[in-house]
């Protein structure tokens, strides 16, 4: 699978230190055969709790959502250029800012040898009130004291209220309740639409 995705990918992000340990030989084996650079990041757990979905919280019990700092080997961040983390869900840029704040005390001698962050979804910027000032500040502040590129998934706040899901009811089976069998993909980025409700 791995080298599948090389074919058609410039930048892989790993979850863990053993995936980044077992999988970067491979990438640079690819890389040193075709002569694509193939960029590499990974996905770190800001340790810094914001959002009220404990199923999109990488700090809650249990969560797989990225490396703890403790956990992180540096030694293998040879050849990593950006870090991702994801902890916030719907939520405004003061959110942003604490978590922000949390990873430059927890990762910040890392933060300076990337050449982007990316911090992730949640940020309900299209929403009525959302604190652009403060989330423009935060992004320009971060650029300016580490020097690295910054990139958002707005997500949810780029595709609500857009469009409609068009889908067909395919069966309808009887379990406790009545349930509709479709032919649409709800876990294809719909949990929010279609799962949380």
């Amino acid at each position: 699978d791995i080298e599948e995705l090389c074919r058609t990918s410039d930048h892989i992000l790993f979850n863990s230190c053993s995936q980044l340990e077992r999988f970067q030989p491979v990438i640079r084996g690819y890389g040193g055969r075709s002569g694509k650079e193939i960029k590499l990041g990974i996905r770190i757990n800001p340790e810094h709790s914001e959002g009220a979905v404990e199923m999109y919280d990488p700090c809650a019990p249990g969560s797989r959502l990225g490396i703890r700092r403790e956990q992180l080997q540096e030694n293998l961040l040879d050849g990593v250029c950006g870090l991702h983390w994801h902890n916030l869900c719907e939520q405004d840029s003061d959110c942003l800012e604490r978590t922000v704040a949390a990873v430059e005390k927890r990762f910040g001698d890392l933060i300076g040898r990337m050449s982007y962050v990316n911090f992730g979804g949640g940020h309900h910027i299209t929403r009525p009130g959302y604190d652009l000032k403060r989330l423009i500040r935060v992004i320009k502040d971060f650029k300016a004291r580490w020097g690295v590129q910054v990139y958002l998934e707005p997500g949810e706040a780029v595709a609500l209220n857009c469009g409609y899901l068009v889908s067909t009811v395919l069966d309808v089976i009887r379990a406790d309740i009545d349930m509709a069998i479709i032919d649409g993909s709800v876990p294809a980025h719909m949990p929010d639409v279609l799962e949380m409700p």
